[in-house]
């Protein structure tokens, strides 16, 4: 019997979650706010390194070219 009790208390925790709207959105919107930050940071490391090869090779380049 305290076993069906604790299942029914469970499923109904559970539908009540489900039912509270607000509470859903706004744990969507955090976790999307997170993942549109962790982008942002895996971006802005993607480019610096792009910047910094980019700047490797026009170096590259001109010391080539000042050699001929």
């Amino acid at each position: 019997m305290e076993q069906q009790r604790e299942e029914l208390a469970e499923t109904v925790d559970a539908l009540a979650a489900k039912l509270d709207i607000p509470a859903r959105v706004s744990a969507a919107a955090s976790e999307t706010a997170h993942t549109a930050r962790t982008k942002a940071t895996e971006n802005r490391n993607a480019l610096a390194g792009a910047a910094v090869a980019a700047v490797v090779a026009l170096g590259a380049f001109l010391i080539v070219r000042r050699r001929r």
